[in-house]
């Protein structure tokens, strides 16, 4: 019995630091967030969702967004989702203004089960906010698929947006 305590106990330990030791590498390198997207087109939807962002430059950042909700069009409803592989130019990298304004674009793929799905080209300007205790907010708009309107928070990076 004593052996398989000691097992469990380093397993167990073992268990609870592996992600925050794995957290800690990758927290530099990909950031995650949350946002609330409204697509509106002959068919409009209104998404959560969360994104991964990676930093591909000191101004550019990758991120790939997951989203669902809910979509109508002509008095019909029925559930919507997407994904979105969008990247961004930011204006100021470093926290140098309080609100740094970020232009990007991509690609996505989007399904409304009233209307099937189909693919969209993105284009987005937005704006990032100030570190919020540890959590950056954000406000964009643009077109794909329709025009979108979006806001969100994304995790604080180490070392700038």
């Amino acid at each position: 019995m004593r052996g398989r305590g000691a097992v469990i106990l380093v397993f167990f330990c073992a268990g609870v630091k592996a992600p925050q030791c794995a957290a800690a590498q990758l927290e530099s390198r990909v950031q995650a967030g949350a946002r609330i997207d409204v697509l509106a087109s002959a068919t409009t939807a209104v998404q959560a969702g969360a994104e991964l962002n990676a930093k591909a430059s000191t101004n550019v950042r990758v991120g790939l967004t997951l989203a669902a909700g809910e979509s109508s069009a002509h008095g019909r409803t029925g559930f919507s989702a997407r994904a979105d592989l969008v990247g961004r130019f930011l204006l100021d990298p470093g926290f140098q203004m309080r609100w740094a304004p970020y232009a990007g674009g991509g690609l996505g793929l989007r399904y409304d089960r009233i209307g099937n799905w189909r693919g969209t080209v993105i284009a987005v300007l937005g704006v990032e906010g100030p570190n919020w205790s540890g959590v950056v907010p954000f406000a964009e708009g643009g077109f794909g698929g329709g025009v979108r309107l979006g806001v969100g928070f994304r995790a604080m990076r180490r070392a700038g947006r």
